[in-house]
């Protein structure tokens, strides 16, 4: 029989009323723990066990107000009372789970990461694992924020290692570190690392109490993919996480609504992504993708004058600055270099040269050559920026640039030129970005190349599975459903999906299932 938060408990006694709310966490009863979790709280108090009491209001349900409601001011309360209760209790390792509730809560880097290192030194003296690990993925990730990436993902890789080898005895803490790890792929676009370490992760999709981590790490994920102009993976990822956020930690789907939203921009779908990003302005991650769909919706001067100050202003906010903030500012750069403000666009690229000095990443350096090169017209800055991305699987983004030294290169050696926009024109059909297709082959006209003759409808160019898949697509199955029908796995759905949207130079799943009833495919095997 289920337990319910309601029912009786013998004698209030605190460690059976805990017990009784990991139950049903473990049934996807996040609200019904929570109160249970309370009820926990003041039983701590009444039998004198204090540090746990402290603990468990910091570190669980302050939290869990925060993540299940978006209550920032009751999460500040829990917090706040768990602090003030280890303030006066001996040195003890309880002192050093508050200190990491701190920093979780913490919008401040430098105090985010004094809290971090004491929390560590708490961790060593009392020889607790799972404390020690799950802060040194906070030290790893804070070091990647702040520009030592080598040596930040050396951290993350141990603990998540740490965690994946069973070291780590909490599952909430196992989720924490594999959730750090895909933080910080996102910060410095590390599509490698993403890929490999999700992959460990994903049994926690299996307990519904690591529900919550689940969603994090795939909305993470799918933002490295959005970027690497793996729209249809990304697209599954962030849509699976939604449903996960719906089931478990329901306030935090803001995330996987931001990147679907930068996903949409991307896609020329710039209502959609406005529509999307409604009431999630305050997200930092929210401001870039809120710019572009802005500015592509602004036709006059003025409103897009605007949006490029909007940004810069928050840029501003944000001092001092991550090592992601080369995105903004590259941003802000070319939003400047679009609206003929030279000098304007020339401080930013400083700027932005000053942060990709630090060690960011070759990702996040390639952004900073190419927004280099777009404002300062430097051919080696480009060619940087191509080789930067190529190295690091980001087709989409080498395939931009490529376009930009075809533009560079357009009247000084045309023949170049057509040979770079061509290849750019051949990634960004296959990866199915049509925004940046068409200006690709509309400069490929200019110089002469050959005009695209339409969608490439040949129903041969499929292999034999593609074509099976697509049928079972056009009979409206999820990739789930599908993978289940065809005895092979989802990712695998995934990329047969993408090649076949790719190769008949559709914009997305529902037009390469109306292709696939327009002729005539069968779903009989």
């Amino acid at each position: 029989m289920r337990v319910g938060a309601d029912d009786p408990v013998p004698e209030e006694e605190p460690t059976a009323i805990l017990a009784r709310a990991d139950a049903l966490a473990d049934e996807g009863e996040y609200a019904a723990a929570l109160a249970l979790r309370e009820r926990a709280f003041v039983a701590l108090r009444g039998s004198g066990e204090v540090r746990r009491a402290a603990v468990l209001a910091a570190y669980q349900i302050a939290f869990d107000h925060l993540a299940l409601f978006g209550h920032g001011a009751v999460a500040r309360g829990w917090l706040q009372r768990g602090t003030e209760l280890i303030r006066g209790q001996s040195e003890c390792a309880e002192v050093g789970w508050v200190l990491l509730a701190r920093a979780l809560h913490s919008a401040d880097r430098t105090e985010r990461a004094e809290l971090v290192a004491s929390a560590a030194e708490v961790a060593d003296r009392w020889g607790d694992a799972d404390l020690w690990f799950d802060a040194l993925a906070y030290t790893g990730l804070g070091r990647v924020e702040e520009g030592d990436v080598a040596a930040g993902t050396r951290l993350l890789d141990e603990a998540a290692a740490a965690a994946r080898a069973g070291e780590v005895s909490s599952g909430t803490v196992a989720g924490e570190i594999y959730c750090k790890m895909m933080m910080a792929c996102e910060t410095v676009l590390d599509v490698t690392r993403a890929e490999e370490w999700r992959e460990q992760a994903e049994p926690m999709a299996g307990r519904p109490a690591l529900r919550w981590a689940t969603a994090i790490c795939r909305t993470h994920h799918g933002g490295v993919l959005v970027a690497a102009g793996r729209w249809v993976e990304a697209e599954i990822l962030l849509q699976g996480a939604l449903q996960l956020y719906e089931v478990s930690y329901v306030a935090l789907r803001r995330a996987a609504l931001v990147r679907l939203a930068e996903l949409r921009v991307r896609q020329g779908r710039a209502l959609e992504a406005e529509q999307l990003l409604s009431g999630q302005e305050q997200d930092p991650a929210a401001l870039r993708p809120w710019a572009r769909a802005r500015w592509a919706r602004s036709s006059d001067p003025a409103s897009r004058a605007w949006v490029a100050r909007v940004v810069e202003q928050r840029l501003r906010e944000q001092e001092p600055l991550a090592a992601n903030d080369v995105l903004t500012l590259a941003l802000v750069a070319q939003l400047d270099a679009a609206l003929g403000r030279p000098e304007a666009a020339r401080r930013a690229v400083h700027r932005l040269r000053a942060v990709a000095e630090r060690d960011v990443g070759r990702a996040l350096r390639g952004y900073a050559n190419h927004a280099d090169g777009v404002v300062t017209g430097s051919l080696d800055r480009l060619e940087a920026a191509v080789a930067a991305f190529g190295a690091t699987r980001l087709p989409l983004e080498e395939a931009v640039a490529r376009l930009e030294i075809a533009r560079l290169l357009r009247v000084v050696e045309p023949v170049r030129a057509a040979g770079e926009a061509q290849a750019a024109v051949t990634v960004l059909a296959g990866l199915g970005a049509h925004p940046h297709r068409d200006e690709a082959e509309a400069l490929l006209r200019e110089l002469g190349g050959p005009r695209r003759t339409g969608p490439r409808h040949a129903s041969g160019q499929l292999t034999d599975r593609e074509t099976e898949v697509l049928a079972l697509v056009a009979e409206g199955l999820s990739n789930p459903e599908i993978a289940a029908r065809l005895f092979i796995s989802r990712k695998t759905v995934a990329h047969h999906v993408s090649n076949a949207i790719a190769k008949l130079g559709v914009r997305n799943r529902a037009e390469a299932a109306a292709w696939a009833v327009r002729n005539g495919l069968s779903a009989t095997r």
